[in-house]
């Protein structure tokens, strides 16, 4: 999979990569709770309620 956006893959070897590293199963975009990860869980309000809708 390749794409044009320049500013969104400047880099093919760190694209191919990150290719490599993606989980379906995984909640993040790229990768996967590793050993010695600390995640924490935020409060973030939604704001897609409040975006305008066009149909």
């Amino acid at each position: 999979m390749t794409s044009n956006y320049g500013y969104a893959n400047a880099n093919m070897k760190l694209v191919k990569r990150n290719q490599k590293l993606h989980n379906l199963d995984s909640p993040f975009l790229i990768g996967d709770v590793k050993e010695g990860d600390v995640v924490k869980e935020v409060n973030e309000p939604s704001y897609i309620d409040a975006q305008t809708r066009l149909m």
